[in-house]
Formats: structure tokens, C-alpha cells, sequence
């Protein structure tokens, strides 16, 4: 059974919310050192007992994902050492992303492997090799180019999403994901903030990064790690969109869910599957230009609370927004990126 998780990346930064907020039994994914040291953020993972697995990434991240092995091998062996001083849920990778082909990283395995040898090892790709004695790691680039499965057993990351806007995590059809890859050890969703970005296209420097999850943030992505209750119904003319982006400066919009429709009303009802009303979107102009084009409304809830408002009272999570089928209030309903 595929396990779900996150790759939290930057969770030094924001590791009480992390934690807390972690499902129990879920993996996760973090950068040892590409956002400071984060070995006390790792250790305290471990000690909550929360994490079925938790890889992590060694190396600085190289965008070039060249990492020069020579360079980088001391720290490597210094890290190798520490992690095998933890539990056997720590599962080293020694880069993440790197393009170097299977013979390179085969051999780089077989030097320091028995430093740390008891461990699970992962090898995560961009565009290099497999190698037959690690866990593959493949991240998405975006919704419109889905790697094939790797030859062995193998872990999924949403981490890539985003970097076009063309598949940014919560626009995407996330169900259709989770199904192609249904063998992977474990899946774990990504998004912009994991890694300390306001939004996909925020070009800070890294060591500059500030905007990172809250737990609002974070319990809204949980919640879209599930099969969809019902279909995709909404029309090409509609959108629900159950995470609104975040601008300069800051709104009291900012993540909440809303909805684009050829409609135009001061506000527009939420209602679960029994009818009762259980939120309020009010418009916001000017109108969106589209694709879909219409009246944008939004919520001062997350999609997490509407939904959670309608499973207590029906036990499903189904919502219907004015005149618009019922719609899974976690997921993106209407054309996707």
C-alpha cells in the first residue's frame, strides 16, 4: 500500500508547524543543509514517532544538478556518520535531483553505503541513472509531463511542480497522479512555500526566503493526498479553486478557497450534499480575464474547514457553490493547469 507524505524541504524553517500537523504513518522528505543545518529539525522528527520515513537529502541542492562528488564526498561521510546514530526510518539520499549516470552513483554507493549500512538508501533523479542496490526518487516536473515508472521499487515527489505554472500542486488533477503511480512506496506532495517562495514564481535567492507554510497551509495540501469523492463536473465556464494564491504584501484571501463563475451576484452560497449552508464567497473585482472568464468570489475559510464543515454534517465532503454540481470541497474542480 502506497504511503502518503510530504517533502517538507525547508522544514527547519517551519518545523513546529511541520510536526504538529504531520498525519501520523505519513513519509516525508527535508534538505539536511541547503537551508542551514537541519539536523536538530531531523532529530526531532524522528523523536515524535510521527514518520513511517523520512528521506534526506544530503547535499546542498544544485539547480545544475550536476553535484560535484569529489567536492562534496567529505561532508557526505560526516553526515553518513550522524545518521547512523538515528533510527532506521532516516533514509539517506545522497542528492537530490542530480543527473549522474548509474555507474557513477552505483560506485558512489558502494564506497560509502557501509558507513551508514544498515540503512534504506534513496537515489533521486533528475535526469541520471538507477541504480539497483537504492530507492528510486522521480520528481514531477508538472501535470503535463509524468515520468515513467522507474524499474525498481520507487517513491514519488510533487517536488518540480510549479517551476512554468503550468503545475503548481493544488491546480493540478492530483487523483489521476496518486493512481498512475498507486506501486510507489510513497507518494509526497510538494508546494512553492515548502521551499520558502511566496508563490511558483518567486525568484529569491535562497538564503533570502521567508515565506513558509503556516498550518493552514499545510492542512489544506493533506487533505488533497485523497481519491476524489464524485467527478470533475464543473464546466470549462467554472472554476473552484481550493487555494487561491498569495500576493505581495499579504491578503485576507490569500489561501482560502474560491471560485470563478459566469455569474455575477454581491455572493454565493456553499451548501453541502444536504443543502445546508455552511460558507458564504463574496465577490472580489475586478472580474477575471480567463481562461475561465467570470465573477471571482472568495472564502474566508480554507477548502480543508469548508469540507470538514461538510463531512460533519453529512459525512461526505461533497459541496455545492450556487448553482454549480456537487464538487469535492479539497480539490480543484473545472479545467486544470
Amino acid at each position: 500500500m502506497t504511503i502518503f507524505g510530504c517533502d517538507y524541504l525547508g522544514g527547519k524553517h517551519f518545523q513546529k508547524a511541520m510536526i504538529q500537523n504531520h498525519p501520523a504513518g505519513w513519509s516525508a522528505g527535508i534538505f539536511l543543509r541547503t537551508f542551514g543545518d537541519a539536523r536538530k529539525t531531523v532529530e526531532a522528527m524522528v523523536k515524535s514517532e510521527k514518520f513511517s520515513h523520512i528521506v534526506v537529502h544530503l547535499a546542498p541542492f544544485d539547480n545544475s544538478h550536476k553535484y560535484p562528488i569529489s567536492k562534496l564526498k567529505p561532508q557526505l561521510k560526516k553526515d553518513l556518520k550522524w545518521i547512523n546514530d538515528l533510527p532506521f526510518t532516516v533514509w539517506p539520499s545522497f542528492f537530490c535531483e542530480h543527473n549522474h549516470s548509474s555507474k557513477v552513483i552505483s560506485d558512489l554507493y558502494e564506497e560509502l553505503h557501509n558507513i551508514a549500512p544498515m540503512r534504506k538508501y534513496v537515489n533521486s533523479i533528475w535526469k541520471g541513472g538507477e541504480s539497483g542496490n537504492m530507492i528510486t526518487e522521480v520528481h514531477i516536473p508538472s501535470s503535463k509531463q509524468l515520468p515513467k515508472k522507474p524499474k525498481q521499487p520507487y517513491l514519488i515527489s510533487f517536488d518540480g511542480f510549479g517551476g512554468d505554472g503550468s503545475g503548481n500542486f493544488t491546480d493540478t488533477d492530483i487523483e489521476t497522479i496518486l493512481n498512475k503511480y498507486s506501486d510507489a512506496i510513497s507518494i509526497r506532495w510538494w508546494d512553492f512555500k515548502c521551499n520558502g517562495k511566496m508563490r511558483w514564481d518567486d525568484k529569491t535567492p535562497v538564503s533570502q526566503r521567508k515565506y513558509w507554510p503556516d498550518k493552514h497551509y499545510l492542512l489544506t495540501r493533506h487533505q488533497m493526498m485523497k481519491q476524489r469523492e464524485g467527478v470533475v463536473s464543473w464546466p470549462k465556464t467554472a472554476l473552484y479553486k481550493p487555494s487561491s494564491d498569495y500576493h505581495i504584501g499579504g491578503s485576507n484571501k490569500d489561501g482560502k478557497a474560491m471560485v470563478i463563475l459566469p455569474v455575477k451576484k454581491a455572493s454565493v452560497q456553499v451548501r453541502d450534499s444536504a443543502g445546508n449552508v455552511i460558507d458564504q464567497m463574496q465577490r472580489f473585482q475586478p472580474d477575471f480575464e480567463g481562461p475561465p472568464k467570470g465573477a471571482r468570489y472568495y472564502s474566508q475559510k480554507y477548502s480543508y474547514q469548508i469540507a470538514d464543515a461538510a463531512r460533519a454534517k453529512t459525512g461526505s465532503s461533497l459541496i455545492k457553490i450556487d448553482d454549480m454540481p456537487a464538487t469535492d470541497g479539497n480539490l480543484r474542480s473545472g479545467l486544470f493547469r
